[in-house]
């Protein structure tokens, strides 16, 4: 008689357990490439985060595995966690048997228990049903993309600007380019380390470009099949240009280099945008950045830090509305006065009732294959006025 399989999990990956995790997304993500999930994404799968990376494991062996990683949001002065996930497999011989749900819901648990009230993650669309089945929704898109061609080159100007390699480990140069990006009013929190990491990463290179002694501007490359083309840049409008330039000059004449940015303004997209003009695309066409998708986990909590967001929307408004959300039936009211706007959990009459997936599109935009939210009165015209809201994870963030 056939004995049953020991099932064990979903728990944290145990550190003896660590490189049969990495071994099993290599074989499924990166066969036949040179590239390692371990060294694309090292602020995910690191053995000080095992805590982070849940497993399941058949008679021994790990057979699923889905990690959440934390990152800090900030958006105009408002802060709040966003949890990432990245690296969901399941052995090919053991698939469609519930194990990454498993691992995917032990993940949800974790953020609700540490107050992270968001996530995200980037996808392919045959994928979106067993994202969906636990509260995920893809959402509106997420950024532009642009290409650049040889005979582009010509359009940016040239300038004075001394240009340099970034040196890993060059602690002077991090700090400038992490002085530059902590200008940015809508970004992902990094700490020192983290810009360490990301500056670091293989078949990446980053150029600065210096006024003097001070570096005007930076402009990171990627080379890799996750992370193509112009992935992040910042600075001095002239001495940015300079860099795309050289990056162009730099990419095989016969191969498009793309461009990839955030939805919001920044100096990378105006140096482009004046040599295309009007030739964005959404950037889900880009190579290696796959749809995005999101979960309102605690709508309570990311309301109260959106206190900014809220009021910058509301001047002019009065009323009140109700939110509650039928699959955890937790209720939120937002008591909106000409720019203060009160967050409780109050449940108050009428309330506009919505499943998790439509909160995801309320509060971050609808994708095009999702219906729209059919919402009516007062109600509609409040929470229209305060929403979408754009939460920007730059390219070289994504994991």
């Amino acid at each position: 008689m056939t004995s049953e399989p020991l099932v064990d999990g979903p728990r944290a990956c145990a550190l003896e357990e660590f490189d049969e995790v990495l071994d099993l997304l290599n074989h499924v993500f990166r066969a036949g490439s040179d590239q390692k999930t371990q060294t694309d994404y090292p602020l995910i799968f690191d053995p000080a985060r095992r805590e982070n990376m849940r497993v399941v494991s058949v008679d021994g062996a790990v057979v699923a595995h889905v990690p959440v990683a934390p990152r800090g949001v900030v958006i105009d002065g408002d802060a709040f966690t966003l949890a990432i996930i990245g690296g969901t497999v399941t052995h090919p011989d053991h698939r469609h048997r519930g194990y990454a749900t498993a691992c995917l819901r032990d993940g949800v648990r974790i953020m609700v228990e540490r107050g992270w009230p968001v996530s995200a993650l980037w996808t392919i669309e045959p994928t979106y049903p067993f994202y969906r089945n636990s509260g995920w929704e893809a959402v509106g898109s997420q950024g532009w993309m642009y290409t650049l061609a040889a005979d582009d080159a010509a359009r940016l100007r040239p300038s004075h600007h001394r240009i340099a390699v970034y040196e890993p480990g060059n602690d002077e140069h991090l700090s400038a380019i992490r002085r530059i990006h902590d200008r940015e009013p809508l970004r992902i929190a990094r700490s020192t380390d983290e810009y360490a990491v990301l500056f670091s990463l293989p078949k990446m290179h980053t150029f600065l470009a210096f006024e003097g002694d001070e570096v005007a501007a930076y402009l990171t490359v990627g080379q890799g099949t996750n992370k193509p083309g112009l992935v992040e840049g910042g600075g001095d409008r002239l001495a940015l240009e300079a860099l795309v330039r050289r990056a162009r000059a730099e990419w095989p004449a016969d191969q498009e280099l793309q461009v990839v940015l955030p939805l919001t303004p920044c100096a990378l997209g105006d140096v482009v945008e004046a040599i295309k003009p009007g030739q964005r695309r959404p950037v889900e066409k880009a190579s290696g950045v796959g749809f995005q998708m999101m979960r309102v986990n605690d709508l309570g909590l990311l309301l109260r830090q959106l206190k900014n967001h809220l009021r910058r929307r509301s001047p002019g408004i009065l009323g009140d509305v109700c939110i509650v959300c039928e699959d955890s039936d937790e209720s939120v009211s937002l008591h909106v006065r000409d720019g203060e706007v009160e967050v409780s959990a109050e449940r108050l009459p009428e309330p506009v009732t919505l499943s998790r997936r439509q909160l995801t599109q309320l509060v971050f935009g609808a994708h095009a294959s999702v219906p729209p939210l059919e919402l009516t009165g007062a109600a509609a015209a409040l929470l229209e006025a305060l929403f979408p809201l754009y939460a920007p994870i730059w390219e070289i963030d994504h994991s």
